[in-house]
């Protein structure tokens, strides 16, 4: 009854049954992988967050396309300050709920069906269901390891073909850790304007959980 494009293998896997049968003999399980702000311990200023929802702003409905203009300032504010980017203007800033929202939009706005990306590997697993979801194909190279994780540019090459459409990036990687280095992004802008992909000066997204840029 549903489409072609979410007919995904939902089986649990032997990571799922083994957390499960830990869980089950009340087992102790460190999750290295919880993101949610409020289960990880983080400490924020919960009396002035809940404060803002006592406002009369807050019942106010002004729903705008790129994020409130307030919000966008103070990202743009931020980054100015903390990354010496002097000229964000919040006009070119798109705020969206969620990375996978973000990724969502570029898959679309760079594709068309069928076309594809390259994708490093290891890497977010949840690439494979927004691309399919976007109709999308994904094409992985790898990140090799030689003291740190890094960009293998030969199998780049050997990957990219008349569909590709762009290459992702995660900064930093998940699950690796790892940064993508100043020469790593210079070859890479290079590698893109060989091919007539966006560069990383011509497509950037900025996102809570990371700095993740489609070039």
């Amino acid at each position: 009854m549903f489409s072609d494009r979410t007919h995904w293998k939902l089986t649990p896997n032997r990571l799922t049954q083994a957390i499960e049968h830990v869980r089950a003999s009340g087992g102790q399980i460190l999750d290295l992988s919880v993101s949610n702000p409020t289960r990880a311990g983080l400490r924020y200023d919960e009396r002035a967050i809940l404060a803002t929802l006592a406002s009369p702003r807050a019942i106010d409905y002004d729903p705008q396309s790129k994020g409130l203009m307030q919000a966008r300032e103070a990202v743009a504010g931020y980054y100015r300050e903390q990354h010496a980017i002097p000229r964000l203007d919040p006009e070119h800033l798109v705020l969206t709920t969620s990375t996978s929202e973000g990724y969502s939009y570029i898959f679309r706005l760079l594709c068309n069906p069928g076309d594809e990306l390259l994708v490093p590997k290891p890497s977010y697993p949840l690439f494979a269901f927004l691309a399919d979801l976007d109709d999308v194909r994904l094409v992985p190279y790898p990140l090799i390891y030689d003291h740190g994780w890094q960009m293998d540019f030969h199998s780049l090459e050997k990957a990219v073909t008349a569909r590709t459409r762009g290459v992702v990036l995660v900064h930093p990687n998940n699950p690796t850790g790892s940064y993508v280095q100043p020469e790593e992004f210079s070859l890479l802008n290079d590698f893109c304007l060989k091919h007539a992909l966006p560069t990383r000066s011509s497509l950037t997204t900025l996102t809570t959980a990371s700095a993740a840029a489609v070039l």
